[in-house]
Order: structure tokens, then C-alpha cells, then sequence
């Protein structure tokens, strides 16, 4: 069997079972984690850094 083949198997297989009405809660925590890890490092984490350098008081010490 030709690895194109075998992806193509796999592929078929992983989607038949996302589609299974059973895994829908335990698929919907996992985009809902993934979703806020994409947030928290495009958006969150820089706002933080820039807040951190703009609003910072006293000396900046090792």
C-alpha cells in the first residue's frame, strides 16, 4: 500500500469518527482550549507586554 494511499485511509478514518455525534462535547473542550491559546498569544500576551513597559514603575532591577 502506497503512503499516499494510507493517508488517504487515514484521513477518511479520522473524519468519520469527528463526525460521531458522541465525541461533540469532549471535540467542542478541546477547540474551545485551542481557541484560547491562539487568543491569549496574539492578543493577550502582547497587550501584557506592552502594558508592562508603558505603565512599569521604578527602576528595573536583575
Amino acid at each position: 500500500m502506497g503512503a499516499q494511499a494510507m493517508l488517504k485511509t487515514l484521513l477518511y478514518t479520522v473524519n468519520s469518527l469527528l463526525q460521531q455525534r458522541r465525541y461533540r462535547a469532549a471535540l467542542a473542550v478541546l477547540k474551545g482550549f485551542r481557541n484560547g491559546a491562539v487568543y491569549g498569544a496574539k492578543i493577550r500576551a502582547p497587550h501584557a507586554l506592552v502594558m508592562t513597559f508603558l505603565f512599569k514603575s521604578g527602576r528595573y532591577k536583575h
